[in-house]
């Protein structure tokens, strides 16, 4: 109720609807401050009530705004740990909390700045730059596909789809993020001076795809073949971010990368004798 610090007297007298709505604005600029004369309140209900309700939502909207880059890390490694985790109840979560991560993440392109997800870079781009992520990624996966089985050497893909979820889905997400995102920020911030403007963007893409690729030597198995492909598509991510000046579509040229690997392998499969 607007029962504080009340006070009527000062109000003058509805009589024409010129001056209600002018009531209406004082009022509604005062915040529930004094209380309408009941006249008033009979007419148009209680804007005071309405008004703090308001508020209080909007300060509501205003703290969950605050724990956007907070639920992004949660989201991200929580669904990340489940997917990891053997069980089909972790199974369902893990894909339950991927899907989430992934409309979150989305929803908030060009909003997450705090925890140092601003050198990130996870903003959105034109629909143009979308669609190359997209249809680079899978010329990207065909192309890789062919010179892997030309060489004899197969690709490393896993045959456990929670896995799979994992390099199609999260992955991506993560990977881009640290490496086109953090990594490709740092670089850019170290060599501007080692650089003129026209090389530097080409120095930083070939640079983080280089430490891109001798990561991935932590995983057994990985040849010299593979080491280059890897090089290769760095570069590409790479590239993808700077036209778009975003890691999301590197991260979709990933993503659809991976996809596309596995649906390949799949086809040539089930079409074997």
């Amino acid at each position: 109720m607007c029962g504080r610090n009340c006070e009527t007297s000062n109000v003058p007298a509805m009589d024409d609807p010129e001056h209600d709505a002018k009531a209406i604005s004082m009022w509604r600029l005062q915040s529930c401050g004094g209380a309408p004369p009941r006249r008033y309140m009979d007419r148009s209900g209680d804007f005071c009530n309405a008004n703090g309700i308001v508020a209080g939502l909007s300060q509501h909207m205003t703290r969950l705004g605050e724990y956007r880059e907070v639920l992004f890390w949660l989201l991200l490694l929580g669904s990340w740990q489940f997917l990891a985790s053997p069980g089909a109840k972790s199974a369902v979560v893990g894909a339950s909390g991927a899907l989430m991560f992934l409309l979150f993440a989305f929803r908030n392109l060009g909003r997450l700045t705090r925890l140092g997800l601003g050198y990130a870079s996870w903003r959105p781009t034109s629909r143009a730059k979308w669609a190359l992520g997209a249809a680079s990624g899978l010329i990207a996966g065909i192309v890789i596909f062919g010179i892997g089985s030309a060489s004899g050497q197969g690709m490393i893909l896993s045959s456990n789809w929670r896995l799979a979820l994992l390099q199609v889905t999260l992955g991506p997400v993560l990977e881009e993020v640290v490496f086109r995102g953090y990594l490709f920020s740092l670089l850019t911030w170290a060599l501007r001076r080692a650089a003129s403007e026209a090389v530097l963007n080409w120095l930083v893409v070939v640079t983080g795809a280089v430490v891109f690729a001798l990561v991935h030597l932590a995983q057994p198995g990985v040849s010299w073949l593979q080491l280059a492909c890897i090089t290769m598509t760095g570069s590409l991510y790479g590239w993808i971010r700077t036209l778009s000046a975003s890691t999301a579509p590197a991260a979709v040229a990933h993503a659809v990368y991976n996809l596309t690997l596995y649906g390949t392998a799949s086809v040539i499969k089930n079409a074997s004798p």
